[in-house]
């Protein structure tokens, strides 16, 4: 503010100064040709009477024109010896000023100058204009008129203007520090409420907003901020839903196992088909411990973006039949069909692990969530620059309020079930993580008691003819 003001104040005092400067300029100019005509004019009237030597006619001619002028006439012969004066004081009196010697002994017709004139009657001082003229008889330089005038006026006005100049400064300077106030509480309080928001949500209040209201820069920053807000807090959110879920996950199996371990334990002549049945149970839970473990593992390495992935071109079919082949032996134990109809000749980028444990994923629910003798559907269809693959089974499929949340980390539409079926609620999640690193989606439709689409789309790089 202070550095402000002070720029103001040296940029009006610049401007006061050439304001002021310009003015008197002009004053001087218009005071300068003012005396130029008195004096040439007064020159024109007393050549013949110099000559003549009449020196009453001059004085009378003096007196009268230095009464309309305003100022002081002087004639001089050409010696510089003044002949009349129009105040009576001078007469016969040698003048050797510079404006005289000018027009006597140099080239000039006409000169002026200024000169600081001691007041005797007021003691003060002040700036007179000297202009003379030559005066002219047949062809020669006979004398010089000498017209002084005091630029008291000029003076005067070019001290008004200042005066006035000062006046307007200070009214300006304040006008400029009252609106610079408003305008500072106007802009510093946005900015000091954003600051005391983000102090608030460091110390751990993600609920604090600054709901900054209005148009503008600032009120697009503020807005722009509680939106910031807003993702923290979901994250912090979600991070928190995570942990507990994970943590509930996580303690599952291990209850699981430890009402096993303590079954055996405080259990005297256990048959050894127990054993083994406790046991067999025991290993199924640390499978499942396993590999909610590696899923975890797996989701933190994608969230924090140390996750990278190979790119290859690999022929889609042939990807999506090895996954297929894989399972088979498991969908053969429940007499679940699994069949395919793949479109040949689609090539796309992608990380084959990846992609592989995307449609594992995929292929594996549907038939965990398929009864025994059921059927699984594998398709594959090209739309366009993308590819379709589409699983779909004949299952329990699930109603429409579940369909927004099946992709949710943890979330499970049957809880019960997904814990037999040996389900971490991570699998649907991983494949949209998956597909989206791939530049794809997935999509799902559902009808309870009628079975499950899912459908991954992926970008195809190139066709070739099979």
């Amino acid at each position: 503010m202070i550095i402000y003001l002070i720029l103001v104040g040296i940029i009006f005092g610049l401007v006061s100064v050439a304001v002021s400067s310009m003015v008197e300029n002009y004053l001087v100019d218009q005071y300068l040709k003012s005396a130029q005509k008195n004096a040439n004019s007064t020159a024109v009237q007393i050549a013949p009477y110099l000559s003549d030597s009449d020196a009453t006619s001059m004085y009378n001619i003096v007196v009268s024109n230095g009464n309309d002028m305003g100022g002081r006439l002087l004639v001089l012969n050409g010696s510089g010896i003044v002949q009349t004066d129009s105040f009576s004081s001078l007469n016969g009196i040698k003048l050797n000023e510079r404006e005289v010697n000018d027009v006597l002994y140099g080239q000039n017709s006409s000169s002026y100058g200024f000169h600081l004139i001691d007041d005797s009657a007021t003691g003060d001082s002040f700036w007179s204009v000297y202009y003379t003229s030559s005066i002219i008889h047949n062809g020669d330089i006979i004398g010089v008129v000498l017209y002084s005038s005091s630029i008291k006026d000029v003076v005067r006005a070019t001290s008004a203007l200042q005066s006035q100049t000062l006046i307007i400064f200070i009214l300006a300077c304040g006008v400029i520090i009252i609106s610079s106030m408003l305008s500072t509480n106007w802009i510093t309080n946005p900015i000091n409420k954003l600051t005391e928001v983000a102090v608030k949500i460091s110390s751990g209040d993600l609920s604090q907003r600054a709901n900054i209201k209005g148009k503008g820069e600032i009120a697009e920053l503020g807005q722009t901020f509680d939106m910031m807000c807003d993702k923290i807090q979901n994250v912090d959110k979600q991070r928190s839903e995570f942990v507990s879920d994970a943590s509930h996950e996580l303690k599952t199996p291990l209850a699981s196992m430890k009402i096993l371990v303590e079954s055996l334990l405080y259990q005297d002549n256990v048959p050894e088909e127990v054993y083994k049945e406790f046991l067999s149970d025991i290993n199924g839970e640390i499978d499942r411990l396993s590999s909610l473990i590696t899923d975890l593992l797996l989701l933190s390495k994608m969230d924090s973006d140390i996750m990278t992935i190979n790119l290859e071109t690999v022929d889609l079919s042939a990807l999506v039949n090895k996954c297929v082949e894989a399972l088979r032996p498991i969908a053969q134990t429940r007499n679940i069909t699994l069949s395919t109809n793949l479109e040949g000749g689609l090539d796309i980028e992608c990380d084959p692990l990846k992609l592989r444990q995307a449609l594992n994923n995929l292929v594996e629910n549907a038939i965990k969530y398929t009864q025994d003798n059921g059927h699984v559907r594998i398709n594959s269809k090209r739309h366009g620059t993308e590819v379709a693959i589409q699983i779909e089974d004949d299952g329990i499929g699930m109603s429409a309020e579940h369909l927004q949340h099946i992709f949710e980390r943890f979330y499970r539409v049957d809880k019960a079930r997904s814990r037999e079926t040996g389900g971490t609620g991570l699998g649907l999640h991983i494949v949209r993580r998956i597909a989206l690193m791939h530049g794809g989606r997935v999509e799902v439709e559902s009808e309870e008691g009628r079975g499950s689409k899912f459908t991954l789309i992926l970008p195809i790089i190139q066709v070739h003819e099979e």
